[in-house]
């Protein structure tokens, strides 16, 4: 996976020059899918489709 492979990169501080912005925008995209997700669990517990998570 390609953002493991940045984060790893980052973390050893050898990000090359064009691999910051790449991993900022795969960050973006990985935070936008969390919050899609946590809506829709939210509105399924809403709808009674699925149990409150405890």
């Amino acid at each position: 996976m390609r953002l493991s492979e940045l984060l790893f990169k980052q973390q050893a501080g050898s990000l090359t020059e064009s691999e910051p912005e790449e991993l900022q925008a795969l960050m973006q995209i990985y935070q936008e899918g969390l919050l899609r997700k946590a809506t829709a669990l939210s509105e399924a517990v809403k709808r009674g489709l699925i149990q409150p998570l405890s």
